[in-house]
């Protein structure tokens, strides 16, 4: 391709996808030649950044997406931003869970793909083993006749790394997409947080037009005035056009990531949809009583749907936001009865005295798992408990009888009482459980009652035909 027909061509956006721990910020970080590594918890990617560098005269674009199986939705949203995914395996393990999950969003994406074989330089490695595993996920490199490149590096060591870009040149050179300075503006969000210096930074890359200082811009109903461009190596810059990274500053808050900036002069206001107010999530609190309420605050956008993506079920978020935890966010969770969930925040000590006083929890985190892990046990409690408040009465099964063919437990009240016509719940010793069972007759020394209470023996009856052997729980649900 002549160098007048490639200037045409805007810069290729790149994203780097796997298994946990297969290499991806370290190829990044050998590619970047930075340390980006260290900055991270446990080793992890915990949020999206952008970077750009120049191989042989040409500018590449590279989104760091996590690669954790709790980032599943930040890693989808990097893959709709790429031009190109860069599919990272270790060599040492093959392909994982989480190397399965990044190959089903590059086929949703319709992406072009290459495989980095990683740590190529350490022992037990088995190079067959790992293609013939990418095969069997419909990824079919070019030496089994396939159309998906495979580059094998090394990458604390500097092996293969110009080869791999040397392909990522080549690939977009087969299917590139033209340079649009000129179009209307269409940059998408791929990081937002608060700084306590600048404010709100946001991290775009540009998809089509130019970028400039002083322009007025719109995102999610938002307009302001750019006040700054900063590119990845903390330089100002007067524009930033296709395929380039910047933080943009002058937004008075954080964004959604994967929201699109667009010129504020060429975009009708009507279609974009109004934040969901204070009192409408108040309303949507008192609704789920039935959900444990939690308030989360994250250090930048890219956590925060990360932590709201992965939540079980019964958690509800009655608020969320980024930056350090205020007083307001603990007058708040006094009045949800919430916990605050800190993640990767400073809470100063006013505010923690404050909360003290108003009995409201603040637990941080620094990795998403651990936040994501407490809550899976928080909820099981929680569960649990409410459980215990629907009992109004327990009993064990201590011997079986068979009155005109019919199954009849005989069982002691161990707690509360049991009365006829009740729903109950019998809870087998092999951890098996029967539900919805209704008491038909109840027995004290071969006479009909209509209650037993703790510690009387009596002989039980159900509507029911249900199996049941001597020390199972009975439990009634009043």
């Amino acid at each position: 391709m002549d160098k007048k027909k490639q200037e045409n061509f805007r810069p290729p956006i790149v994203t780097l996808m796997g298994h946990v721990d297969h290499g991806k910020t370290t190829l990044l970080d050998a590619i970047r030649k930075s340390n980006v590594v260290a900055k991270e918890h446990g080793g992890i990617t915990q949020h999206i950044g952008a970077y750009q560098i120049t191989f042989n005269s040409n500018p590449i674009t590279f989104v760091d997406t996590p690669g954790h199986a709790a980032f599943e939705k930040m890693r989808s949203r990097g893959a709709e931003v790429a031009d190109i995914v860069v599919l990272t395996v270790a060599a040492t393990e093959g392909v994982k869970p989480q190397t399965q999950e990044a190959i089903k969003h590059i086929k949703s994406a319709k992406k072009p793909t290459i495989v980095a074989l990683t740590k190529i330089d350490l022992p037990n490695i088995n190079l067959e083993k790992v293609k013939k595993e990418l095969q069997k996920e419909n990824i079919v490199i070019e030496e089994f006749g396939g159309d998906v490149p495979l580059v094998k590096v090394a990458a604390p060591k500097g092996k293969g790394i110009e080869e791999l870009l040397e392909v990522i040149q080549l690939v977009w050179q087969l299917s590139p997409a033209v340079c649009e300075p000129n179009a209307p503006l269409e940059a998408v969000v791929v990081e937002s947080f608060l700084d306590k210096n600048r404010g709100s930074v946001v991290t775009v890359i540009v998809k089509k037009g130019t970028l400039k200082i002083g322009q007025k811009i719109i995102v999610d109903s938002e307009t302001i005035t750019v006040k700054a461009l900063v590119d990845d190596r903390n330089q100002r810059q007067m524009i930033a056009e296709p395929s380039k990274p910047v933080e943009i500053l002058g937004f008075k808050r954080i964004l959604d990531v994967g929201s699109v900036v667009k010129d504020r002069n060429i975009v009708n206001l009507s279609s974009f949809k109004k934040p969901a107010t204070l009192s409408e999530i108040i309303a949507k609190s008192q609704q789920a009583k039935d959900k444990f309420k939690v308030v989360i605050k994250a250090d930048v956008a890219g956590s925060l749907e990360a932590i709201e993506a992965n939540l079980p079920q019964k958690v509800l978020v009655v608020l969320s936001g980024v930056g350090e935890v205020s007083p307001a966010d603990v007058s708040f969770s006094k009045a949800a009865s919430a916990p605050i969930l800190a993640f990767n925040v400073k809470t100063s000590p006013s505010v923690k005295n404050h909360a003290e006083r108003e009995g409201v929890v603040i637990k941080e985190y620094k990795v998403i798992y651990d936040l994501i892990a407490d809550l899976k046990e928080v909820v099981a409690n929680f569960e649990e408990a409410k459980h215990e408040s629907k009992i109004a009465g327990r009993a064990k099964v201590v011997a079986i009888f068979e009155i005109e063919g019919k199954k009849i437990a005989g069982a002691v009240v161990t707690d509360g009482k049991i009365k006829i016509g009740e729903k109950i719940i019998i809870n087998h010793k092999n951890n098996r459980r029967s539900d919805n069972i209704q008491v038909l007759s109840l027995k004290r020394f071969k006479k009909d009652v209509n209650v037993v209470s703790k510690g009387q023996e009596f002989g039980i009856g159900f509507v029911q035909s249900v199996d049941f052997e001597e020390g199972d729980i009975i439990e009634s649900l009043g």
